[in-house]
């Protein structure tokens, strides 16, 4: 296949990529750290608190906290799964070789990771609204969104097309 030397698109989607597993990192690390060092200074924090919120009941609000750490690190882990995959299909699309099974195979990881995210997604704006609850700040609800249903729909049948376009290149390179 023909290596594409030009495409301006492709390198800035890969910057774009390379960006945001630079910011999941970051966000992991931050949720990593917090998750670690929070409970040894939970005294510290609740009495900072106190002083803004004195209704807040300390014993309910640090297993929201920690719920929501460790749902964030689940989606971030589900986040840079689909980056690095992204990054796997690009580097196959500028060698010029785009429909081969390992992408179609990509896609369906994917796919399924952005089912992952729409799952985990639940339980995370409920406990993310169970804890502005707390604060007398709930703005969250659980919804479901209907541009991420439609994307995961979008890749399945990307991953579809990719597979049967490797099925019609390997009969092409049969019967040369």
């Amino acid at each position: 296949m023909t290596e594409i030397t030009d495409n301006r698109i492709l390198r800035v989607t890969r910057w774009l990529v390379y960006l945001i597993m630079g910011l999941v990192a970051a966000v992991g690390v931050f949720l990593a750290v917090m998750s670690v060092i929070l409970p040894f200074h939970w005294t510290d924090a609740m009495a900072q608190l106190a002083k803004s919120y004195p209704n807040l009941d300390p014993s309910t609000l640090l297993p929201h906290l920690l719920s929501i750490f460790a749902l964030g690190i689940m989606v971030l882990g589900m986040l840079w799964t689909i980056m690095r995959k992204l990054l796997a299909i690009i580097a196959s699309v500028e060698l010029g070789d785009p429909f081969v099974r390992a992408n179609a195979v990509r896609l369906k990881a994917i796919g399924w990771l952005m089912v992952g995210l729409q799952i985990v997604g639940m339980p995370l704006a409920f406990a993310a609204g169970e804890l502005a609850d707390l604060f007398g700040e709930s703005d969250t609800g659980l919804d479901l969104s209907l541009n991420g249903i439609l994307s995961i729909l979008l890749v399945f049948i990307l991953a579809g097309i990719f597979e049967r376009g490797a099925e019609m290149r390997e009969e092409l390179e049969g019967t040369v």
